[in-house]
């Protein structure tokens, strides 16, 4: 699920950082689609099926026929900001400090977080009714912290560096593997299924430092690169398309395969229905809208050391120092997770000719209609996707 940023740590915060970066370079003159026109190479896009799914819509489409390939980049950002929330109600600063972190006393909060992913999607037909995909991604993320009004003085001067240095971290994001087979096509009415395995390639263990002795712990759970598990992602996908109308719904999920990651803890397994429909507005123009209802189970499990079997978030039960520093809601596990609806906006397009002839572009905005959270977390502001797709 994907969470933004970029720029130095500041003094605080101190994390590796790997940047990869892979092209992939084509003569868009000579792969015109096996010698066909323009023409026919928009119809390559629009009768994959299921092509017009909105951009924010994972394994919407297979490819038509074996031999064929695509590849695609897809970016995806999301806001949190505003207010915090509990369950699906605005909470003051003074229920914060007394309840938004099990029992300790919050310091502080968060004030605002974005992530962006970038995605490469290398899809190839071995046979006509099987696709196979493999999904690279690259994640970055910051955080802004605020203080509570009302928190008692800390007792750690980290409290006051996490309010004066924003949070980053960025990177290599866990690997996908996935095959898509057809299982129904009448030209008109189309389903697929898709099933495969995130590979545990993010980091799981980047940690704060007010310098390069000095250890800050481990950063929030929302701000590392994977899940650290293997994960099984299923997928069922019914698309229909009728002259200028088309429709298409799915369910999905992320089932986590290990009891906990190297760092101790594990996601929560994840399930998602959404349904859209679409109207082409010209020969290459198509609108959709879409409707989406996702839950997100919450974290089991802690970071290793994170005061274990102590009231005390400074320390663990033997009076050592704790490998984690809990300040806000963002360090406890139980305040991660919820229910979601959102409604999504989007738009596709199809170059008909000219140089780019059979480039798709898509993009969705997907706007929070009901939140309900588990425990004490920051509202939704909203996610945009894009994507640039191109089959030969």
């Amino acid at each position: 699920m994907l969470k933004i940023g970029g720029a130095g740590e500041g003094a605080y915060a101190d994390f590796d950082y790997w940047l990869a970066n892979a092209a992939l370079k084509v003569d868009l003159n000579a792969l015109s689609f096996n010698g066909s026109s323009g023409r026919d190479a928009v119809h390559f896009h629009r009768s994959g099926h299921g092509a017009d799914a909105p951009a924010g819509v994972m394994f919407g489409h297979t490819l038509p026929k074996a031999g064929d390939m695509m590849v695609s980049y897809r970016y995806m950002w999301g806001s949190q900001g505003g207010t915090m929330l509990q369950g699906a109600n605005r909470s003051p600063d003074s229920a914060l400090v007394t309840n938004g972190c099990g029992g300790n006393p919050c310091y502080l909060t968060p004030r605002s977080m974005s992530m962006s992913m970038h995605m490469v999607d290398l899809m190839v037909a071995p046979t006509d009714w099987l696709t196979l995909m493999l999904m690279p991604q690259f994640l970055d993320m910051d955080m802004d912290m605020r203080l509570l009004d009302g928190a008692p003085p800390s007792p750690s001067a980290h409290v006051i560096h996490h309010v004066q240095n924003g949070h980053e971290t960025g990177g290599i994001g866990d690997l996908g593997m996935y095959a898509l087979a057809g299982l129904f096509d009448n030209g008109v009415h189309h389903v697929h299924a898709a099933a495969g395995f995130s590979a545990p390639t993010g980091d799981v263990n980047n940690r704060l430092r007010r310098n390069h002795s000095i250890d800050g712990g481990f950063i929030d759970y929302g701000m590392q690169l994977g899940s650290g598990t293997w994960d099984f992602k299923p997928s069922l996908t019914y698309t229909g398309k009728l002259g200028k109308f088309g429709w298409g719904a799915q369910a999905n999920g992320t089932v986590r395969m290990e009891s906990r990651n190297e760092s101790g803890y594990r996601l929560g397994d994840l399930f998602q229905a959404t349904a859209w429909g679409n109207y082409g507005l010209t020969s290459w123009l198509t609108a959709s809208v879409r409707g989406v209802y996702t839950i997100q189970g919450g974290i089991h499990g802690k970071y290793f050391g994170a005061g274990s079997g102590s009231d005390d978030p400074f320390t663990n039960a033997d009076g050592s120092p704790t490998s984690i520093l809990k300040f806000g809601p963002q360090d406890y596990p139980q305040n991660y997770g919820g229910r979601f609806w959102d409604a999504g906006f989007g738009l596709t397009a199809v170059v008909p000719n000219g140089g780019l002839t059979g480039n798709q572009f898509s993009m969705e905005w997907l706007q929070p209609i009901h939140t309900d959270f588990n425990g004490y977390q920051l509202d939704r502001e909203g996610a945009l996707s894009f994507t640039w797709s191109y089959g030969f």
